[in-house]
């Protein structure tokens, strides 16, 4: 999908979502559309409301979209689990509404610990196990990319720790690592993320 047509589809999206629910402050673009919008599948939004509607009322907005959106409704001054927090962070993009309330749910986002990152770790054992357990061919392919995009999630929270710095973004990181970290870093984000995890090239 091109850039254009990407861009059309998630305007076209964060308009019908105001449509049935005027009470929206703010629509964020997260996930693979804003890091690897190439590779993109499908559209993830937050929404921040004053008053949530009932979850069909979203999915019905969005039925007739032609790729598949997934959206969070969150409330105002509703608190976000840490996963959610951390993915708006990283690769949050405001598509309409004020900053300011996604400025409000990203406060006091606690630094990476290096026991964040064993999690991770261990996330990506109990994939793999599952990948070399199961029949289904298309089944064991998601289990080996969730369990290297783990690995890359483990990477990225360590150097975190490392850093001691609340910054997400991987080109930053890097660029703040100290040699020869920063390039091994590159070389993670590259084949983990980047070949393995969205393109899949570990089958070839």
């Amino acid at each position: 999908m091109n850039h254009k047509d990407l861009e059309e589809h998630i305007q076209r999206a964060a308009m019908q979502l105001q449509n049935i629910d005027h009470d929206i402050k703010a629509i964020v673009l997260f996930g693979s559309c804003v890091y690897a919008p190439d590779l993109a599948q499908d559209i993830d939004l937050f929404i921040i409301t004053a008053q949530k509607k009932i979850p069909t009322v979203y999915w019905d907005a969005l039925s007739d979209m032609p790729i598949w959106v997934d959206v969070v409704v969150k409330e105002v001054g509703e608190p976000l689990g840490d996963g959610l927090k951390l993915g708006v962070k990283v690769f949050g993009k405001l598509v309409w509404g004020e900053g300011r309330y996604v400025e409000e749910v990203l406060r006091e986002m606690p630094v990476p610990a290096y026991d964040d990152a064993r999690i991770r770790l261990r996330n990506a054992d109990r994939y793999m196990n599952d990948a070399l357990q199961t029949s289904d061919e298309r089944e064991r392919q998601g289990y080996y990319r969730d369990a290297f995009n783990c690995l890359f999630d483990a990477a990225r929270l360590a150097a975190m720790a490392f850093l001691k710095t609340e910054q997400t973004r991987w080109g930053e990181l890097r660029q703040i690592l100290p040699s020869p970290f920063d390039e091994r870093f590159r070389r993670i984000v590259n084949r983990l993320h980047v070949d393995y995890f969205y393109n899949s090239s570990y089958f070839f």
